[in-house]
This record gives structure tokens, C-alpha cells and sequence, in this order.
């Protein structure tokens, strides 16, 4: 699905006023001399559910356009619609376009121009997976301890998140339950919305969230500025499949990744010999039969990650991306079947 975007478009001096007459304004004041930093011009579009999205006039040389005037539009249009981004999301860029132009025209009474004059900035495109039960996605998480990327620092917030961001995209990966307890639920308590129900429905759900940036958006179309007509969402889904494959495969290499366990054996007997391959072996089964939490706490340190290493680098997947093993009982992943919305 997509959740957050951030367009922007030319404007005319008169729909800047317009609304910048209705935005709030916050300065940074030099008390001392009385200069001003800067001024942060900002409105909102509020939704159905007291979710909002930021709008913002502003001045073109910061996107790029000298003498010009901009109006920028960022946020979740499900959050505004549904009261939540979890499922029964939306994959059609247009059209979440037009109906951010047609409810701004409508809540300033402006008229802006055409989706033919809308530029992309950035888009965040994410999957959920039922893992079956809120504890499963705490112990997927966990297992996902020792994942990487490339030339990122990697944020592991106990069994909740992880989280590594970067000039091109940003990754999270979540437990949504509480996720939304921690962020959404309190605005839903206004209105009539069963709360109830959908905390059991997303019991088990497990976020895979890709945040692309302008420079991805760049290199994808070889253009500076990325029309939202031009836009593909196949290219989208192909850069969080990649990204993640980057963040949950931790490691380079020419060799094919190999995940099944007689894959696994037969790799590291011929990177590594008889005797190694075969203790190596005994080391990754371990960690698909304990986890990977539990081996590391039982293993010496330079041990434990010394053989990871030898792992990576005979391209060994750690990952567990397809399944979760948890006492021994292996589960499945099953994307959450995404249903459009009009």
C-alpha cells in the first residue's frame, strides 16, 4: 500500500496569500538583536478522524523554482480517511493525488492546479504480514537482532522495532498492535470507532515500511523533478523489495543465497571443508532451532561472532524473511490481502 507522500506544486501569489492568510506562522527569534531565523509556514487539512495533513506555502528556491511560489502537501491519506494505515490500504497514486488537490481547493475555496503539475518527493510504500499472534511478532523481531545494512546504523528497539534510515530511503520494520496503541488509539476514542475489534484484528500484524526518498525517486526516473503522473507503483514495490533484501540478507556477496537446510550444509562444506563446514552447520542449525538471541547468549562472544561472519560471507540467509520458528513449530508468513478502497 501507500501511506505517507509529499507533492508539491507551483502556485500563484494569490493562492499563497490565500492560504497563508489561514496558516500558522512559527519563528526563530534572535531575542538579542531581534533578527529573525526563519518562519515556518503551516497549515492543516484535518480528516474524518482528527488525523491531519501538512500544508505548506512556501517560497520555489527551496524545491528548485527561483521567483516562484510552492505549495507542498505531505501526510497519510488513510490516517485521514480510515483513522488508521494498517490494511485496506490504497496503490493508486493518481488517484490519492486528486483527492488531496479537490479537498484542499475545497477546504481553502482555491483552485490548484493539475495533477499534470504535481512533483513527487518522497513515498512511503508498506506491507503487512499476519504472523498469527502479537507474541509471534515480538519474537520475529527479536530474531531479527543481528540484521544490517550497508553503511547504516541499525536501530533495534527491543522486540518492538527496527529501524535504519539513510539519504535514499528509510526502513522500519514494526509490531503495528503497538504501534497504534502508542500512537493512534487515543485519537480514536472521540469518535465511533470500535476499538476493540481492531486490536484483535491486527493482532499479529507485523509492518514492512519503506520510505523512498527524492534521490531514489531521481535515480529511478533520471529526471530532478519526478511528475506524479509519471509515477509507477510496480517501480515502487521493486525498491522495497530490494531494500529489504538489503537490510534482511545483511551481506554482499556473488554467490546465490541458499536457505534451505541442505543448501546450507552442502554451501559451507564447499566454501569451508569438511571439518569446518560441519561445524558451522551444526552452529547455524542451532541458531534455526533456538533462535538467534539464545545461541548468541550461549555461545563465547568472539566465537559467536566470528562464525556469523563465515555465515555471511558464504551468503547463508539468518534472516528467517520467510518464516518465523518459534518452540520448534514453524510459521508462515501470509501478506495481508490488501483490499482498494474507493
Amino acid at each position: 500500500m501507500i501511506d505517507t507522500i509529499k507533492i508539491y506544486t507551483m502556485i500563484d501569489k494569490k493562492i499563497y496569500n490565500t492560504i497563508k492568510s489561514k496558516s500558522t506562522i512559527k519563528s526563530s527569534v534572535d531575542y538579542a538583536t531581534g533578527e529573525i531565523h526563519y518562519n515556518i509556514i503551516h497549515a492543516e487539512l484535518v480528516g474524518s478522524y482528527d488525523n491531519s495533513l501538512n500544508i505548506r506555502p512556501d517560497y520555489g528556491a527551496k524545491f528548485g523554482f527561483k521567483d516562484k511560489y510552492v505549495l507542498s502537501i505531505e501526510g497519510s491519506y488513510h490516517k485521514i480517511i480510515n483513522g488508521y494505515n494498517s490494511h485496506n490500504g490504497y496503490c493508486n497514486l493518481i488517484s490519492i493525488v486528486n483527492w488531496l488537490i479537490k479537498s484542499v481547493e475545497h477546504t481553502y475555496k482555491v483552485k490548484l492546479p493539475g495533477l499534470q503539475h504535481w512533483f513527487l518527493q518522497r513515498i512511503d510504500i508498506a506491507i503487512v504480514f499476519d504472523l498469527g499472534t502479537n507474541e509471534n511478532v515480538r519474537k520475529y523481531i527479536n530474531n531479527l537482532s543481528l540484521c544490517n545494512y550497508p553503511r547504516r546504523n541499525i536501530k533495534h528497539y527491543q522486540d518492538e522495532s527496527i529501524y535504519t534510515s539513510g539519504t535514499t530511503t528509510t526502513l522500519k520494520i514494526y509490531n503495528k498492535l503497538l504501534e497504534f496503541r502508542k500512537h493512534d488509539m487515543k485519537k480514536l476514542f472521540n469518535f465511533s470507532f470500535n476499538i476493540d475489534n481492531y486490536l484483535k484484528e491486527i493482532d499479529g500484524f507485523i509492518r514492512f515500511e519503506c520510505e523512498i526518498k527524492k534521490k531514489t525517486l531521481e535515480k529511478i526516473y533520471n529526471k530532478k523533478y519526478i511528475r506524479v503522473r509519471n509515477v509507477k507503483y510496480s517501480d515502487l514495490k521493486n525498491v522495497w523489495s530490494d531494500e529489504f533484501m538489503k537490510l534482511l540478507n545483511f551481506f554482499d556477496s556473488d554467490l546465490t543465497i541458499v536457505r534451505k537446510k541442505e543448501d546450507v550444509r552442502n554451501r559451507l562444506l564447499t566454501v569451508y571443508g569438511k571439518t569446518k563446514g560441519n561445524n558451522l552447520y551444526s552452529f547455524y542449525s542451532s541458531i534455526m532451532l533456538d533462535g538467534i538471541r539464545e545461541v548468541k547468549n550461549n555461545t563465547a562472544r568472539r566465537t559467536f561472532y566470528r562464525n556469523i561472519k563465515l555465515l555471511k560471507e558464504a551468503n547463508v540467509d539468518l534472516s528467517q524473511k520467510y518464516k518465523l520458528t518459534i518452540e520448534n513449530e514453524t510459521i508462515n508468513f501470509n501478506p495481508f490481502e490488501w483490499k482498494e478502497v474507493s
